[in-house]
C-alpha cells in the first residue's frame, strides 16, 4: 500500500498538484508563525502580503503553488478533451492566484477594489472548478463532502467580507484547503479511473 502511494505520487501530474498544496500551506504556516495579526480584527490573509516581515513567505507560497500547478498542467496528457479542459482550468487558476497576490488592498482605493474583485473571481472560479471536478468523478461522497465544506467556508468568507461575522482569514484558509484537497483527490481518481468521466465531460 505504501509503495503504491509513493509510486502514485511520483506521477508528474498528481505529484506536482500535491507539491503545490504543500508549498502553499507550509509557507503560509511559517508566515503565521511570524505573526498572527492577519487572523485578528477580520483583516484577511492579504494582510501578510502587505508587510515586509511576512511578504516573502506569503508571496513565496503563492509563487511556488503556481509553479507546481503549471508543471502539473503541462504534464497532463492532451489526448482527451476532458484532460485538455482540466489543464486549461489549472492554468487559469494560476493567473487568478497571481492576481490576488499582486493587488495589495492597502495601497489605495484602486488596489483595494482590485483586490476585492480578484479575490471574488478567484473564489467563484474555485467553487465552480470544485463543482466541475465533483461532477466529473460521479458525485461520490468524498468529493461531495469536500465541495460542501468548501462552499460553507466560502459562505463564511462572504459574511466576513460584509462584517456580519469576523472569520475572514480562517474561512479563506479553509476554503483554499478544502479546494486543494478536492483538486488532489479528483485528479487522483482520474488517474486511477481514466474512463470514469460522465458523458458530458468527455
Amino acid at each position: 500500500m505504501k509503495e503504491k502511494t509513493v509510486r502514485f505520487l511520483k506521477n508528474p501530474v498528481l505529484g506536482n498538484i500535491v507539491l503545490a498544496q504543500i508549498s502553499f500551506f507550509l509557507l503560509l504556516t511559517l508566515t503565521v508563525f511570524i505573526t498572527t495579526k492577519g487572523f485578528k480584527n477580520n483583516r484577511g490573509l492579504s494582510f501578510y502580503g502587505e508587510h515586509w516581515s511576512t511578504a516573502v513567505t506569503y508571496g513565496g507560497g503563492f509563487i511556488l503553488c503556481d509553479y507546481f500547478l503549471l508543471r502539473a498542467a503541462n504534464a497532463l496528457p492532451k489526448n482527451k478533451p476532458v484532460l485538455k479542459k482540466l489543464a486549461l482550468l489549472i492554468n487559469i487558476l494560476t493567473v487568478l492566484l497571481l492576481g490576488v497576490l499582486l493587488t495589495p488592498d492597502t495601497l489605495n482605493s484602486f488596489f483595494n477594489w482590485s483586490h476585492i474583485g480578484a479575490s471574488t473571481v478567484l473564489f467563484l472560479f474555485e467553487l465552480g472548478f470544485g463543482g466541475w471536478l465533483t461532477i466529473l468523478i460521479y458525485k461520490d461522497w468524498i468529493s461531495l463532502g469536500l465541495l460542501f465544506l468548501q462552499f460553507m467556508a466560502g459562505v463564511f468568507a462572504m459574511l466576513s467580507q460584509f462584517h456580519i461575522v469576523y472569520y475572514l482569514s480562517e474561512s479563506s484558509l479553509f476554503f483554499q484547503f478544502f479546494f486543494g484537497i478536492l483538486l488532489s483527490y479528483a485528479v487522483a481518481q482520474l488517474l486511477k479511473h481514466p474512463f470514469r468521466q460522465l458523458p458530458l465531460s468527455t
